[in-house]
């Protein structure tokens, strides 16, 4: 179990949005790799592990992903913070109040916070319970003293830039682990440590197992063309 808590943690400290999961992939792969699996990786990305079995045929894989859900930029606002849009189908109420790292194109990132258009109760009373849910009624407010979008250009953001919900991983006393995107990163990490509780006590498999990890299952498309 220390092994799965380790590796769980490191996967969720990880960002990876759709569209952005080279670094938890390279992870993911060290990991595999580093438990003597054959690794192949498909033109889409696929990682395939296999853990050889006495028979080849048939085989069975367990499906995992890596990809989570997210947002990205659609607009830099003329009140300094961003518009953006939901990577995967998750709710805006789900995000409100999260805090957010965003990636720019060279590699510089920043932190924010997902707050409703009107998240202020001194200054909007009732309205801010009555405003609505939805991607249109919130924005990201940057950590960064802006207050237009030319700022928000000058600090390198722009349109497209991928925005990650922040995990914030936590042990609680009785032993659970709260965070954001343990869908599917408590699969991967659960996966892993069944695979290397078999290599370790040097059981082979009536049949070759598989792993396959996906990169980007939170917009539909899944480990289908991996098998």
């Amino acid at each position: 179990m220390a092994y799965v808590e380790e590796v769980l943690i490191h996967l969720l400290r990880t960002p990876s949005p759709t569209g952005r999961t080279d670094e938890v992939v390279q992870y993911i792969g060290e990991l595999l790799m580093d438990l003597g699996m054959e690794l192949t990786v498909t033109r889409r990305g696929l990682l395939n592990a296999t853990l050889p079995g006495r028979r080849t045929r048939p085989d069975r894989a367990i499906a995992v992903h890596a990809d989570t859900i997210g947002c990205m930029v659609t607009r830099l606002k003329d009140n300094g913070r961003l518009e953006v849009t939901p990577l995967g189908t998750h709710s805006a109420r789900f995000a409100e109040g999260a805090h957010v790292t965003i990636f720019t194109d060279d590699d510089v990132t920043h932190t924010g916070t997902v707050l409703p258009l009107k998240s202020s109760g001194h200054q909007y009373g009732d309205e801010v319970d009555t405003q609505g849910v939805g991607w249109p009624l919130v924005e990201v407010r940057v950590d960064q003293p802006v207050c237009d979008a030319q700022g928000l250009a000058a600090i390198g953001l722009q349109v497209g830039d991928f925005v990650a919900l922040d995990a914030n991983p936590m042990l609680t006393p009785a032993g659970y682990v709260k965070s954001r995107h343990l869908d599917d990163k408590a699969g991967i990490a659960a996966a892993l440590g069944a695979f290397k509780a078999l290599i370790d006590a040097k059981v082979t498999p009536l049949v070759s197992a598989h792993l396959l990890v996906t990169i980007a299952e939170e917009v539909g498309h899944g480990a289908t063309h991996g098998l």
